[in-house]
């Protein structure tokens, strides 16, 4: 007998019911960039039936096993940014405190598992991305505007191996590149740092709050004073307005 599927989880939805969520999705993001929320919505639709294999990978690693069993997590139950402030400057915990305030945001946009995907295991994981991915501006010195978050995606693409982060890296630097060559050489940098940093999907950033920030990036295999990346949309905006005109 057929069975149903269960439209609540989003991996047992029909391949192309998904990827049709996904594509409004990303025509949203394309459309306007600042619609962040869109990115999650075209990820988790994107990466849902093809994640196996990168489960499987996080919890290969006994770091990642690590964060699952004690279910690690970055929110407003575990953090108190204004305590991470009063660290000494240039360690991790202060400088996280100090992007999030500077960018307006705040943990507790975090608070709870994803309620589309069932399975325990796979949720964590997404959670932890969503959790962390503040953390990984941090070391890389990615900008949050669109052009330190494309190359950022191309590094997640080279750590994480999601078709959505290829995607949307690709995308992003095929509409930036008309306007500036400057977005390519950003995206392939970033690709490379990230096949040949650590595992920072794995990393246990709770436990390295007072760790001095330079000395995080050596763990990580990053550079300890990374090149700026981003900061320069308002340019790339100023450009498209004659082609857009």
């Amino acid at each position: 007998m057929m069975t149903t599927p269960d439209t609540t989880d989003i991996a047992s939805l029909p391949a192309l019911t998904r990827w049709r969520r996904a594509l409004t999705a990303l025509a949203t993001v394309l459309a306007d960039p600042d619609r962040t929320d869109q990115v999650l919505v075209f990820s988790t639709y994107i990466n849902a039936g093809t994640g196996a294999h990168r489960i499987e990978r996080f919890y290969a690693d006994p770091r990642g096993q690590r964060l699952y069993d004690e279910q690690r997590a970055i929110d407003s139950h575990t953090i108190d940014l204004h305590a991470l402030a009063q660290l000494p400057e240039g360690t991790l915990g202060h400088a996280y405190a100090t992007f999030m305030k500077n960018h307006g945001l705040t943990p507790n946009v975090f608070d709870g598992a994803p309620k589309d995907i069932r399975d325990p295991r796979a949720a964590y994981i997404t959670q932890r991305m969503r959790q962390t991915h503040d953390l990984w501006h941090v070391v890389t010195n990615a900008e949050t505007d669109p052009a330190g978050e494309v190359p950022l995606l191309a590094f997640s693409f080279a750590q994480l191996h999601a078709p959505s982060l290829g995607l949307l890296a690709a995308f992003g630097t095929l509409r930036s590149l008309p306007y500036t060559r400057r977005i390519l050489r950003d995206v392939a940098r970033m690709f490379r740092l990230g096949r040949r940093a650590e595992k920072l999907a794995v990393f246990s950033w709770e436990d390295h709050w007072t760790t001095p920030l330079t000395e995080v990036r050596r763990m990580l295999g990053l550079p300890e004073h990374p090149q700026p990346v981003g900061g320069y949309t308002a340019e790339l905006l100023a450009a498209m307005k004659p082609a857009a005109a």
